[in-house]
């Protein structure tokens, strides 16, 4: 009956993501899970945990199996195969909670910080581990909520702190049958859905702004690496551009064609002829310098700057422990998948005195990657989500995008070439978008004069000095009972 709860529980863990977005269901997740494994010795407790976290993943993250599928030249046993290997990786940190992880009924307010805490420090571990994967993270899954006010502080994993911090005060009550307590958490549950719709007013007095419009192609890879479509591809692109669009930002998505842009390329002198210092059109390429590709994003004004992506993607871009797997690469067969790192820095990019920060892709979840440092800037995501087709992956990268737009108090111009182009406010609320699997633009104005939030300039500092004193204490409290 157990392993029943764990599965709704982790049922509820995803629904409380995009494309879903019931967010209060993270809550219940994390009660039933407290509620069911109060009671197990601590290898109970771990492999429990190992359960809870890999269905999870397995309904939350089963594209990858689906891109491999697809675009990896594998068959439906051997994508299989690599997604739950990999799902299993990723699980393994969670049962580390399980093993530290004691009661909650009894010294409750040490114990719940002990597992939110763990929680915490598990995510950093699924975020950094073989290249990092910080994906369906607890605290992705709040925008839009009370905790917009948290986000710009102390940042997404500060957020995973409360909302379990919350859930296992609530599971507690239940353990003790406090049934007095159930008025405050009624009236919490009052302000978690309906201060954010007072609180949250835009404000629309901003000094500077800048007109922009995104270009979504609905350009899938199976077209995209087909030789005889490229002209098709590259004749879209130009025909939109024949529009002569008069925003100051038009963008492209991300690798808008599978070669390198050369400057005999068509479309590169249109998009050359077409730009200025007061017009710059942004757009993923690959670039190559000297005998190295790169996944790059450029600026076209009156010269040409290039962002080269820092973060890629472990076998779709880049092969990790290249000569000894090499022989999975080869049966992958995912076109350019062996490109290489960005510096870690490179120079600033400008248009009309305002900075640009570009998030390539999968760069989106990790927010050490955004050097926000001024008042005047805007986020410009480029993207290219068609690799995992009509699935859960790009409502779910949308809203990690969400949640940097919050943390850094920046509006965020996103293009993607297949979906979700979106236009999100410092809020993390999604003012415009186009709709997976369409054509289509999105045309308006951006405000670019907003304050440095608090975690622009602290980052996770903040939540790690909490973790850091918490554990301290419940450390301290532990030895100083035992020496009793």
């Amino acid at each position: 009956m157990n392993l029943i709860y764990l599965l709704l529980a982790a049922l509820f863990y995803v629904l409380s993501y995009s494309p879903f977005d019931y967010k209060v269901l993270i809550f219940l997740s994390f009660i039933i899970l407290l509620i069911t494994i109060e009671e197990l010795n601590p290898k109970r407790k771990a492999i429990y945990l190992f359960y809870y976290s890999f269905i999870i993943h397995l309904i939350g993250v089963s594209w990858i199996s689906q891109s491999l599928l697809d675009y990896g030249s594998l068959n439906y046993y051997e994508s299989s195969f690599i997604t739950l290997f990999f799902i299993i990786l990723i699980s393994i940190p969670y049962a580390i909670v399980g093993f530290f992880h004691k009661p909650i009924k009894k010294n409750s307010l040490y114990n719940t910080n002990l597992f939110a805490s763990l929680v915490v420090t598990v995510e950093f571990i699924k975020s950094w581990m073989f290249g990092g994967f910080p994906w369906l993270l607890v605290g992705h899954s709040q925008t839009e909520t009370i905790f917009n006010f948290i986000y710009p502080i102390l940042g997404s994993y500060a957020v995973t702190y409360f909302v379990i911090l919350i859930s296992a005060t609530i599971s507690i009550v239940y353990l003790n049958k406090r049934k007095f307590i159930i008025i405050p958490i009624s009236l919490v549950a009052l302000v978690y859905y309906l201060l954010p719709i007072h609180t949250l007013v835009e404000s629309s007095d901003y000094k500077e702004s800048l007109s922009f419009t995104i270009y979504q192609p609905n350009i899938y890879p199976r077209d995209s690496y087909n030789p005889a479509e490229h002209n098709n591809i590259q004749n879209k692109y130009i025909n939109f551009l024949d529009k002569k669009v008069s925003s100051d930002l038009i963008i492209f998505p991300e690798t808008i064609v599978p070669y390198e842009l050369n400057k005999h390329n068509a479309l590169y002198k249109k998009i050359n002829d077409l730009t200025n210092k007061e017009k710059v059109i942004i757009t993923g390429l690959f670039t190559k310098e000297g005998n190295k590709f790169f996944n790059s994003m450029v600026f076209f004004t009156q010269k040409i700057d290039i962002y080269n992506k820092r973060k890629l993607v472990p076998f779709g871009e880049y092969t990790p422990w290249y000569d000894s797997v090499i022989e999975l690469t080869k049966s992958l067969n995912i076109p350019l998948s062996n490109l290489s790192h960005g510096l870690n820095n490179q120079k600033d990019i400008y248009f009309k005195n305002i900075k640009i920060i570009p998030i390539i892709c999968f760069e989106s979840t990790f927010p050490n990657l955004i050097n926000s440092d001024d008042n005047k800037e805007l986020l410009i995501n480029v993207s290219n989500d068609s690799w995992f087709g009509d699935t859960f992956a790009p409502y779910q990268h949308l809203q990690i995008s969400q949640v940097r737009a919050l943390e850094f108090n920046r509006f965020m111009l996103r293009a993607t070439n297949t979906g979700i182009s979106a236009f999100i406010n410092n809020n993390g609320k999604v003012l415009d978008y186009i709709p997976n699997n369409t054509e289509g633009s999105i045309t308006g104005r951006i405000p670019i004069n907003n304050s440095i939030s608090v975690y622009s300039r602290y980052g996770d500092i903040g939540i790690l000095m909490l973790l850091f004193f918490s554990l301290l204490a419940t450390g301290f409290t532990r030895l100083r009972k035992s020496h009793e």
